[in-house]
């Protein structure tokens, strides 16, 4: 904060200086006290709900009745929750045995119990072994029985018998149907471990905390081809969407600040994968290294990192600025002095976004007219506006409206990028949406336990985020490649990415989680 202005000369200019710096510091402080306010006692929602009489038509496109706001419940405050005693668990699952037994039967083929010579092999035995298996809305307990076969007369033979089914972690007590609720339940529901551990518990079902994790991250670990596959073709794509948002590292004394980053394919035609990629800090190196690969048109907000990428004179990278972001800064300045000007341009957005609400309806060459014909006049008026606001009056530089016109008036070719290419968008909502996904889940999980951690997380993360986004039922399709991942050729790896499991299943997608 600034020191308060003080008067110790009686020189006509210096008071004059000292009476407009007093003028800039309270009308700033306004502002800030005016945005508080609001933020405090206000409506929250950024929505512009008046149409002048002015507004530029589509043919056959009407304007939407708007909407009454309900007025807000007021909060009462909830008596603490009792906090329940945690109980220890084992080091591996304790399984109680009133859960139903399902018993499977791995045999050794038929075929293969005969001797050349037509001798039939004996059943000398069988062994049972139990594992902890989900399906939809109860816990339950496979029992594999696996026969043991010999020669009745010939010990050299030896004793025949069928392995078990491939498993991610060789000799665990969890089945494959088990792994996949787990990841649903922490990156779906977002479910900390220890409330999974607590849900367990209320079926007598005992599991350490440790213990799951380390099946997370064997779990993260045995997805990583198929997810870097993902990233393969999400970086031959000529669109991507980008945003990051900050995760707590947990290290020896304090947490340190990590960060997670999402691609996402922006290709109208393409699967939507979402890419998360773990990093243990922000720099510049990051995302240089992860978009090596990539040419194209990048979406992102005005992070250095991704102007840099965008003069880098090495890499052909163009980068596409977030109307949505700059919308915000005009909305804040709508608690200042300057409410015209921001209620101005907040207003002749509104007219893009429902420009471009029709155009994405249409195909691309019509998208492409319409930003022509009725979206391109509306950007120029809009800068025209921030020349005159710039050169005909002071704006207070630490003002709200003065910094957003100054967010817009700096980067213009990145805002007019969108007008020329219809496979281009004028917001990152896309990443953003995602983005907050993980923000939902981080409120709960606190921190990222290791590095090795983190990575598990992002491509387990990504696998799940990119099932809703295709309308895949998450369960479903991990039990499915938990299976299929061990023993499935490395060439033929594609047929497992989401979009060609389902094409290949031929189900009917359920909704699409946004």
């Amino acid at each position: 904060m600034e020191s308060p202005v003080t008067i110790e000369s009686k020189d006509p200019e210096e008071l004059q200086a000292a009476l407009n710096k007093a003028t800039a510091q309270i009308a700033h402080l306004q502002d800030q006290l005016a945005w508080f306010r609001r933020q405090v006692f206000g409506r929250k929602s950024e929505r512009l709900i008046d149409f002048p009489q002015d507004f530029p038509m589509i043919p056959g496109f009407d304007l939407p009745e708007p909407k009454e706001e309900a007025p807000s419940k007021p909060e009462t405050e909830k008596p603490p929750k009792p906090k329940k005693k945690r109980q220890k668990g084992s080091c591996t699952v304790d399984i109680p045995d009133d859960l139903e037994r399902v018993e499977e039967l791995v045999d050794v083929p038929e075929s293969e119990r005969t001797m050349p010579d037509g001798t039939k092999l004996s059943k000398i035995g069988e062994d049972r072994s139990e594992k902890l298996a989900f399906r939809p809305g109860e816990y339950y307990v496979k029992v594999y029985i696996r026969p043991k076969y010999a020669h009745p007369t010939d010990s050299k033979v030896g004793v025949l018998q069928e392995p078990m089914p491939s498993a991610i972690v060789e000799g665990s007590k969890f089945d494959l149907s088990f792994l996949a609720h787990i990841i649903i339940q922490k990156f779906v529901f977002h479910m900390p471990l220890y409330r999974i551990v607590e849900k367990l518990l209320s079926r007598d079902i005992r599991v350490t905390r440790q213990v799951l994790s380390q099946l997370i991250k064997n779990c993260g670990q045995n997805i990583l081809p198929l997810y870097n596959l993902m990233v393969e073709r999400t970086l031959a794509q000529g669109v991507i969407y980008t945003d990051d948002s900050p995760v707590s590292l947990l290290q020896q004394e304090k947490c340190k600040e990590a960060r997670i980053w999402v691609y996402i394919g922006g290709l109208p035609n393409a699967p939507p994968y979402h890419i998360y990629q773990f990093t243990t800090g922000r720099s510049y190196s990051h995302p240089k290294k992860f978009l090596e690969n990539f040419e194209g048109t990048l979406h992102a907000d005005a992070f250095g990192a991704y102007e840099q990428l965008h003069n880098d004179v090495e890499k052909n990278i163009s980068w596409a600025a977030c109307w949505a972001h700059a919308r915000r800064d005009f909305e804040k300045a709508l608690t200042g002095a300057e409410d015209d000007t921001a209620l101005w341009v907040m207003r002749q957005m509104r007219y893009l976004f429902m420009f471009e609400r029709v155009a994405w309806a249409r195909s691309p060459q019509e998208r492409l007219r319409i930003r022509q014909e009725y979206e391109l006049p509306i950007v120029e008026k809009i800068f025209r506006r921030f020349t005159q606001e710039l050169t005909s009056r002071t704006l207070l530089p630490k003002s709200n409206l003065a910094k957003a016109i100054g967010y817009m008036q700096s980067r213009p070719e990145n805002f007019r990028l969108y007008l020329d290419d219809p496979n281009l968008r004028m917001d990152n909502n896309t990443s953003e949406r995602a983005i907050r996904k993980l923000t939902i889940g981080r409120k709960n999980w606190m921190f990222i336990g290791s590095e090795a951690a983190g990575e598990s997380m992002a491509a387990l993360f990504s696998i799940v985020q990119t099932c809703r986004a295709m309308g895949i039922k998450p369960q479903e399709y991990l039990e499915d490649i938990f299976r299929r991942l061990q023993d499935h050729p490395a060439s033929r790896l594609e047929e497992l990415l989401p979009d060609q499991w389902l094409k290949a299943r031929g189900d009917e997608p359920m909704p699409k989680q946004k």
